[in-house]
């Protein structure tokens, strides 16, 4: 026995395509519908059969574009269910003003958008919702399954080959599509977790994500980037924000053969960005046909804080750390402790604010209550999730800088372990390497360094000193060039970063470009006098130039401004030319018995 229509669908015949294409999945759904698909703005006649269907069915179903507003039939139907206090829910399929004859019918009532951009699924889903909230049947038991069978018999023949048979997986960074370029760190975060997700699951050999932010402006190329990455799946994407709105497109292709085998857009508000995450993550283990253990669903599951807002000022932080200028760094702890206060288990805001006091440390301020405030915090990201990788890479670092090398060493080896892409675990690792005069293994962990993450200068300059220690000397001049290459960008984007500014110099001596060099020196010091890290790399600047005495000065004044790391300077290329001079030797000898805490070049 047929079942009686729920929902009559009023639309305009020059939107018969779309409408019936819509009206086919909500059927699909269960929905009983009744629809003219001969269209009514021709009918000479406003028939009996149409008010009878109208006055039986539980909801008018208004199709909204630019042709239906202005059909006197649509407006009849509309106006008739209002007089009867019917219940009326209007879905546009573009984006329509509404005239006056119908804005009083259609006040107060929830509209929805079903445009045809890609977000059609999510639209459908909110017009089942609210016909279920009207009491419109959807999707019978025995129906549903009956559709899930069919669904699952079409996907079978149009999913891939399992990632068992060869190919991995390459993430993509996703577009920002918003208006504000700033909110960059918001697209970059959801890239970030995307992949830390997928490689949860064992049977993914998922791409550097590193590696993958390199081909950033080449995405749209996917036969190169495969070629170049090794990779047969590319995921990408795009992101729109608004406030606290967003909406996000998600593909997945075979390069193999150059089809989309998966795609969504999901739309929502902050707090919804947790559902979203877990649900593209499962979709595209889905789409590559993978089976989960019991532990790689509970991981693909886990959440580092249930605070929506707490995790975006951890994803804005973590934008400004790694500017690694003065006033990024402290914004950034800013940052990381607001999202430790909404949240107070959040260990991986308490690994990043550990990190940034490290950071801030070891480049911009001698002073001791920020070693210890990196160390505490370092100590209370591992007591709230033991398993974090951030966690140990922030311990590694706060015994660094504490001087407890072979603690250091341990926790930034753990770290790298948990995570192979981490690069600041590695460059940590490497530096204490370098420290203990054993320059191959720094070598490797540098070189390592510069392929996790390429933008990264300070990985080049620790890259170019460990192949001096080693007579690598075209490999030395190599990544000095490429120093030189990435500094002028940077410093016109970072004009007060002194730090980068001195490196810059130093590298500039290296490269006997002397005028120069004395330039950008001079002009760092202006930005930073009294810095101790700053006049030890001025020391290092002079010893290149070949000015001793003022290098030996310098470096006096250095170690008088609290720096303290005699590791490195005993094996610093950048002093060889000091190592016979008598002041030098004096200096050495002076600083024999003292405590040693390194404070990194």
């Amino acid at each position: 026995m047929a079942r009686q229509p729920e929902v009559f669908v009023s639309y305009s015949r020059e939107d018969s395509a779309r409408v019936l294409a819509l009206a086919a999945k909500l059927r699909a759904a269960g929905v009983s519908l009744w629809i003219d698909q001969g269209g009514l703005d021709a009918a000479s006649l406003w028939s009996e059969q149409i008010v009878t269907a109208l006055e039986s069915v539980k909801v008018l179903l208004l199709i909204v574009t630019e042709a239906a507003v202005q059909s006197h039939n649509v407006a009849k139907e509309v106006m008739l269910v209002s007089e009867r206090n019917g219940n009326i829910l209007p879905v546009h399929l573009e984006p329509t003003v509404i005239p006056s004859t119908l804005k009083y019918p259609l006040a107060g009532i929830q509209h929805i958008e079903y445009f045809d951009d890609g977000d059609s699924e999510a639209g459908l889903k909110s017009i089942l919702r609210s016909l279920a909230r009207i009491g419109v049947t959807v999707a019978a038991p025995a129906e549903a399954a009956s559709q899930a069978q069919t669904r699952e018999a079409q996907a079978s023949t149009e999913r891939p080959a399992s990632l068992g048979e060869g190919g991995a997986v390459a993430v993509m960074p996703f577009d920002n599509m918003s208006s504000d370029p700033e909110t960059d760190y918001f697209s970059d975060g959801l890239t970030e977790e995307l992949t830390t997700r997928l490689s949860l699951v064992s049977e993914i050999e998922l791409v550097s994500r590193w590696a993958s932010k390199q081909l950033k402006e080449r995405k749209h190329d996917v036969r190169a980037i495969s070629s170049e990455l090794g990779a047969r799946y590319i995921v990408g994407g795009s992101v729109r924000r608004s406030q606290d709105s967003f909406r996000i497109n998600v593909q997945l292709v075979d390069v193999t053969t150059n089809r989309q085998i998966w795609g969504n857009t999901y739309k929502g508000k902050l707090d919804d960005i947790f559902d979203i995450q877990e649900q593209v993550a499962q979709q595209i283990v889905e789409a590559l046909k993978l089976k989960l253990s019991f532990s790689e669903k509970v991981s693909l599951t886990k959440r580092q804080t249930i605070d929506a807002h707490a995790y975006d000022l951890y994803l804005k932080g973590q934008d400004y750390l790694y500017r690694l200028t003065k006033r990024s760094v402290e914004y950034a702890i800013q940052l990381f402790e607001k999202a430790t206060e909404l949240d107070p288990r959040y260990a991986a805001a308490y690994a990043a604010a550990s990190i940034a006091y490290g950071q801030l440390y070891q480049y911009f301020a001698r002073d001791d209550a920020f070693r210890t405030r990196a160390q505490e915090l370092s100590f209370k990201a591992l007591m709230y999730d033991n398993n974090l990788p951030e966690a140990y890479t922030a311990m590694g670092l706060s015994y660094f800088i504490w001087g407890k090398l072979a603690e250091a060493g341990e926790s930034s080896r753990k770290a790298i372990e948990m995570d192979p892409d981490g690069f600041v675990a590695h460059w940590t690792l490497g530096r204490i390497h370098f420290t203990n005069g054993e320059f191959a293994k720094a070598y490797d962990l540098f070189r390592r360094v510069t392929e996790l993450k390429p933008s990264f200068f300070s990985g080049y300059v620790d890259l170019a000193q460990s192949c001096d220690g080693l007579g690598r000397t075209e490999e030395a001049r190599a990544a000095r060039k490429q120093v030189s290459e990435l500094m002028p960008n940077y410093l016109l984007q970072n004009p007060d970063d002194a730090r980068a500014r001195m490196y810059f110099a130093v590298v500039l001596a290296e490269m006997n470009r002397k005028e120069e060099a004395l330039r950008e020196g001079t002009k760092a010091l202006e930005v930073s006098p009294d810095d101790g890290m700053m006049l030890y790399n001025c020391a290092c600047l002079y010893a290149r130039l070949g000015e001793a005495d003022r290098a030996v000065e310098t470096l006096r004044g250095a170690m008088a401004k609290g720096y303290a790391d005699d590791g490195w300077l005993k094996h610093d290329p950048d002093l060889d030319g000091l190592r016979g001079h008598p002041g030098f030797i004096s200096l050495i000898g002076s600083r024999a018995a003292a405590p040693q805490g390194p404070v990194t070049a």
